[in-house]
C-alpha cells in the first residue's frame, strides 16, 4: 500500500492493516518510509545477521592458514624444566 505522509496522519486507522501488507509512506511523491509488521521486521533482522555471520566466516576461510615457524605452545611447555 502506498500512502502519503499527510494521509497517514489523517487516517491512522490504516495501520491496523499492517499484518496484511507493508505500507510505503511517501512525501512529495517520493518514498520516505516503510511500515512493516514487527514479526516481519524481526525475521528480516535475523536474515541480515545470518548473512553478516556468513560473510565473516567466508572472510576468515579466505585467509587460509599460515605457519610462521617456531615452536607451538605444546612444544614449549613440554621442554620447560620446571
Amino acid at each position: 500500500m502506498n500512502i502519503s505522509a499527510t494521509e497517514l496522519k489523517q487516517k491512522t486507522h490504516l495501520l491496523s492493516n499492517i499484518k496484511q501488507e507493508d505500507i510505503v509512506v511517501t512525501k512529495r511523491s517520493k518514498p520516505f518510509a516503510v511500515i512493516v509488521d514487527y514479526e516481519k521486521y524481526q525475521a528480516l533482522q535475523r536474515e541480515i545477521n545470518a548473512k553478516k555471520i556468513q560473510n565473516r566466516l567466508e572472510a576468515i576461510d579466505s585467509l587460509g592458514a599460515f605457519h610462521l615457524g617456531g615452536k607451538d605452545y605444546a612444544q614449549i611447555k613440554s621442554e620447560a624444566k620446571i
